[in-house]
């Protein structure tokens, strides 16, 4: 049924957040949420609808090049903690430049 409607389906491991950048969007509405003093259920549910609103296309658009720069990093074979470290100090580019690996 996905397909049909020209979609494709992609399962990522369970537990690596980072390679979700669903996770990173769920994660931005909850801290706007969190923000918000709560007086009703119904000014909560229009509440949570107004968070995740709040999200740009370009901040979701940096939640996935972040993990596409988790996901190049990976597949270099570095280490988790390798891993973190290239993706903190590239920011610019999906993929992990040969100058931040040899650092």
């Amino acid at each position: 049924m996905i397909k049909e409607r020209g979609h494709k389906c992609v399962f990522i491991p369970k537990f690596y957040y980072e390679l979700n950048p669903i996770e990173m969007y769920w994660g931005y509405g909850k801290t706007r949420y969190r923000q918000v003093k709560k007086t009703s259920f119904d000014y909560v549910k229009k509440e949570v609808v107004k968070a995740l609103e709040a999200c740009s296309l370009n901040t979701i658009q940096r939640f996935y090049n972040r993990t596409f720069r988790w996901i190049d990093a990976y597949r270099q074979g570095l280490s988790i903690k390798q891993v973190a470290w290239c993706v903190k100090k590239q920011r610019r580019h999906r993929t992990i430049s040969k100058r931040v690996m040899d650092e």
